[in-house]
């Protein structure tokens, strides 16, 4: 049986970021904390797909919701991680 080779996503650009995070935040409310106002998820989609056409426009690469969505939950994870260290650190 044959190996099928997956080619890796390049990494995103700093104007792929910038588009992203310039995407989210405005949107950040309804993507997150929608504990008093209903969200449905074809909304969230919605906003998604808004999201990384916007990337998508920088022609780098075609990105897609999912990898787009992934990244934005990377730099959730790594600045969680960064100010829990800043924290720790300020309290020692």
């Amino acid at each position: 049986m044959a190996r099928v080779t997956v080619e890796k996503a390049p990494a995103f650009t700093s104007e792929e970021l910038g588009r992203l995070v310039d995407g989210v935040l405005p949107q950040y409310v309804l993507l997150y904390w929608p504990p008093d106002q209903q969200v449905y998820a074809h909304q969230k989609k919605g906003i998604w797909r808004a999201i990384a056409k916007d990337v998508r426009i920088l022609g780098v690469s075609g990105r897609r919701i999912t990898r787009c969505r992934k990244r934005w939950e990377d730099l959730r994870c790594w600045a969680r991680k960064m100010v829990e260290a800043q924290l720790g650190m300020a309290s020692q």
